[in-house]
């Protein structure tokens, strides 16, 4: 649909009107006009848009607009209570009627929520979290009798991510957000993220039951961001003094956030800043009370607070535009965590700085934990899960090695968007450190890569992406061994070079394809395949 459409259509007037009165915005940000429109006609939408970029609005918007095709309550599953918190007080603000169903909440609000969705005066919207949806035998009457009612406007899936990330680890009831299309298959969904792939796209849309959604995507570059690896230092002493160097260095005045594996890491972190560096910092993490959260959120985002030092717990959601920089002290989860962790910096648009320090220890033992399920509280990974997150893992260990490729490139090529090095002038490390680019030719390791393809396919129909790495680089492992696939004749072939660059590099030129399939458990599986066989390739 283009401009021209979604200007003519019969919720525009009233969707600028509500811009302006309410929101005291005068235009539309890319793409939201598109998805406001489309949830207003009752269509599904996925919207992938990147941190900063206005996703709220793409559904609050709505929800205050009565000439949509649904009437009714908006319910927004959100998955943290900090974040629900955070956009319920805008919201009120700015007068939209907005309730919600949190842990934060006492038994006497909890119940006055319901009283208010049972009544005539009925909230516009509702924050609620996955939890309490599951959960709540009352909250699910009351969502029985507003469908029935034709009550119930939109379902909206707000960091939708989730669904592919944390709902394997111990957000389970975030997995099970599928019942919202099977128990009320005509109420429209919105869902939307600031991270996702391909996989995670087809992942979210198939977990949710998306009907034909009109999908709304746009760039991942964040070119005002600045990013770095460098050596992560051999004693948490080193450790501290490196990051608190940095800070005193380039950002002395300035808001940051540091990210830390566990709970104590943080605290003891924060401490060390504080008491040894003189730097204004507070840790923060999902084991604290509610109170004390949301009183060093507070006090962080007047500034009182210079640097949070949290888990992945803090800052989903939370709109601080001014912050300047995002150290990571260890290494994160995943490509799409780290893309999302360092988003939070630069959203006014103005130059922040992204580091992250990496040693191979950290991948070691982070691979432990996972292949030990000893950091889970719920049930053991299953091996699917297992071998995910080890996948994830070494994507994020091979990012942190390169010291060749554009840092930006390799972000925006996890997300399936191919980006010049060239316009990245000096805004990562790798870009910055100058010198000559030397241009080597590996066709013959793409010809013979392509040739293992084809021995390992006459006796396999789907070749994992990690299991080919692991045959091409001759790693002998369990499952390559249980294939036979140490036996081919061309078993190792690429020991001698960088593999995953090459692997890398080739599905970059299209010679190599991902195709992605549904496994019995409803995730998405990997798996490659070739497309052409070229005559030469370098990079």
């Amino acid at each position: 649909m283009g401009r021209l459409y979604n200007t003519s259509t019969p919720y525009y007037a009233e969707a600028v009107s509500a811009l302006k009165s309410v929101f005291g915005l005068t235009s539309f940000r890319q793409n939201q006009l598109e998805a406001i429109n489309a949830t207003l006609d009752g269509k599904d939408v996925f919207v992938l848009m990147p941190t900063g970029g206005g996703k709220s609005l793409c559904y609050q918007l709505p929800a205050v607009c009565k000439t949509g095709r649904t009437q009714g309550v908006t319910f927004v599953i959100s998955p943290l209570v900090a974040l629900i918190a955070d956009q319920v007080a805008s919201l009120r603000e700015k007068h939209v009627n907005v309730d919600c169903m949190s842990s934060l909440r006492t038994v006497d609000d909890s119940r006055d929520v319901m009283r208010r969705l049972r009544s005539q005066q009925k909230p516009d919207i509702c924050y609620i979290t996955p939890e309490k949806l599951r959960e709540s035998n009352a909250m699910q009457d009351i969502l029985a009798q507003l469908y029935e009612d034709k009550q119930i406007a939109r379902f909206v899936i707000d960091e939708a991510h989730v669904i592919q990330s944390w709902g394997r680890d111990f957000r389970d009831a975030y997995a099970e957000l599928h019942m919202l299309r099977e128990r009320y298959r005509d109420v429209p969904i919105m869902a939307l993220t600031a991270t996702a792939n391909k996989t995670a796209i087809q992942d979210i849309r198939t977990r949710l039951g998306l009907r034909d959604p009109l999908c709304l995507m746009q760039s991942f570059n964040r070119p005002n961001l600045y990013y770095a690896v460098q050596p992560k230092p051999s004693t948490k002493k080193k450790v501290v003094q490196a990051i608190a160097g940095f800070i005193k260095s380039q950002h002395a005045t300035h808001t940051g956030i540091v990210y830390g594996f566990s709970k104590l890491e943080c605290e003891e972190l924060a401490e060390q800043l504080r008491n040894d560096y003189g730097l204004s910092a507070k840790h923060y993490h999902a084991g604290m009370d509610s109170q004390e959260r949301s009183t060093t959120q507070e006090e962080w985002q007047s500034g009182s607070c210079k640097i949070i030092v949290a888990t992945i717990a803090f800052g989903m959601g939370i709109d601080k535009p001014d912050v300047r920089f995002v150290i990571h002290s260890t290494l994160p989860k995943s490509m799409d965590g780290y893309y999302q962790e360092t988003g939070r910096a630069g959203r006014d648009g103005d130059p922040a700085d992204c580091i992250l320090y990496y040693a191979h220890r950290d991948a070691v033992s982070r691979h432990q934990l996972i292949n030990s399920d000893r950091n889970d509280k719920g049930p053991a990974r299953t091996p699917e899960e297992k071998k995910r997150q080890l996948e994830d893992l070494s994507a994020v260990a091979q990012y942190c090695r390169n010291e060749a490729d554009c840092r930006r490139s390799l972000i925006l090529a996890h997300f399936n968007e191919r980006f010049d090095s060239h316009l990245c002038p000096k805004g990562c490390d790798n870009c910055s450190r100058g010198g000559t680019v030397f241009r080597q030719l590996y066709t013959l390791e793409a010809q013979q890569a392509i040739r293992l393809f084809g021995e390992m396919a006459a006796s396999m129909d789907r070749i994992a992406l990690g299991h080919f790495k692991d045959v091409y680089a001759g790693r002998n492992r369990a499952k390559v061994r249980e294939s036979g696939h140490d036996q081919l004749s061309l078993f190792g072939v690429g020991k001698g070079v960088d593999g995953d660059r090459i692997i890398s590099a080739m599905l970059g030129a299209d010679i190599f394809a991902i195709a992605r399939e549904a496994s019995a458990s409803g995730w998405t599986n990997d798996y490659l395949k070739v497309i052409k066989a070229q005559s030469s390739f370098c990079w």
